[in-house]
């Protein structure tokens, strides 16, 4: 018993002091902070005085500004489709989630009922396919019990 609690004092004091000679990663230069984010409000000025800019538009008139940001459109990025919540299509978050997963749609689109429709009819898939997938068990185990009973 004395061995166990001496190595959960030691292995207590050595994660602390680990921790104690990283604790200059948790100070906060606001300074920093604002500087890294100027560029950022840069961009963020010139969208709100322009509501039609796009980024096409936006790479033509300050490519300096879409280059050292590096800026790229969501038509580039693979996963990132029309209105997919968090890159994932509606359906799979429906068919993956049931009910929760059409929530999870329908409050993180804005309440878009056609994105909410998408996903309840990957919930209805899911819940076709667990049924499915449960009578193929079932038979597969009931198969099996008189195999070896009979």
């Amino acid at each position: 018993m004395k061995r166990v609690v001496f190595t959960l004092v030691t292995v207590f004091f050595m994660g602390a002091s680990a921790f104690a000679s990283n604790a200059d990663l948790f100070k906060l230069d606001y300074n920093a902070v604002q500087q890294e984010f100027t560029e950022l409000n840069v961009l963020a000025d010139m969208v709100e005085a322009n509501h039609d800019m796009t980024y096409s538009t936006l790479a033509v008139t300050d490519a300096g500004l879409v280059e050292s940001m590096s800026l790229v459109p969501t038509a580039a990025m693979p996963l990132a489709g029309g209105d997919a919540v968090l890159g994932i299509p509606s359906f799979w978050w429906g068919c993956a989630l049931g009910i929760v997963g059409v929530g999870v749609v329908y409050f993180l689109t804005d309440q878009d009922t056609e994105e909410a429709k998408k996903a309840l009819w990957g919930c209805v898939a899911g819940s076709v396919a667990g049924v499915v997938l449960y009578f193929v068990l079932l038979a597969g185990v009931l198969g099996s019990a008189a195999a070896t009973a009979g």
